[in-house]
């Protein structure tokens, strides 16, 4: 995949945004009607660059075949509740700090090393300083705005600020997101209930790794 320069950055700007705006309404709330019914069509079609990341593929097969098999709403959304809320002892936090924190605390400088990053583009929270701003769904949420905001760079032919927004994505990704995912990971695919969370972590895992590849691409792409 991606060997070579190309001059037409908008297909690759749109698969990540594709991306990371199915991942951030996975991972930032419990799921609902309106989520499953966009997600049915989607999951059963093949995705972009699966061949290339088996993990998108395996994902996105176990949730179209949890979403085929109508499991009921209420069984996805206390399966979310339970690894992710409470009430009870959280067996995977969403939460980075959780993971990064040699306490595994909250709102403690891990967690304001996130909010730095999200000042930067004034990225606030609608909860902010009620919810901790390394929640999983906002980190990924927040790449979503960086990459509309990489889109709309790329249209303006602003080549400075679309290379400033790639390198501050591909920070972001290595520092925080790829830092805590494969633990993550683990912990979801052990302790969820349904296959639609555990499909959801294999698609994170592999979108992520994705943009690793697709960051270095179009930090190498010129504009015409």
């Amino acid at each position: 995949m991606m060997q070579q320069t190309t001059v037409d950055a908008r297909p690759l700007i749109e698969i990540r945004m594709f991306y990371y705006d199915t991942a951030r309404r996975l991972f930032r709330r419990e799921p609902d009607a309106e989520l499953t019914d966009a997600l049915t069509k989607v999951m059963n079609s093949e995705l972009p660059f699966e061949d290339e990341y088996p993990a998108i593929q395996e994902g996105r097969v176990l949730i179209a075949a949890c979403l085929n098999e109508a499991v009921p709403l209420d069984r996805l959304h206390w399966d979310y509740t339970r690894m992710f809320i409470g009430p009870y002892k959280l067996p995977a936090p969403i939460w980075e700090s959780a993971y990064t924190n040699k306490d595994g605390l909250l709102f403690q400088t891990e967690t304001r090393e996130v909010r730095l990053h999200y000042l930067k583009y004034a990225f606030l929270p609608v909860q902010y300083q009620k919810e901790a701003d390394d929640h999983l769904g906002l980190e990924l949420d927040f790449m979503y705005r960086l990459s509309e905001m990489t889109k709309d760079a790329w249209e303006a032919g602003d080549w400075l600020r679309m290379k400033t927004l790639l390198s501050d994505q591909a920070a972001f990704l290595e520092e925080h997101l790829r830092n805590w995912l494969p633990i993550f990971k683990g912990l979801v695919l052990e302790s969820a209930d349904t296959d639609f969370y555990r499909g959801a972590v294999l698609l994170l895992d592999g979108l992520t790794r994705f943009d690793q590849d697709a960051l270095k691409e179009l930090n190498d792409t010129r504009l015409s």
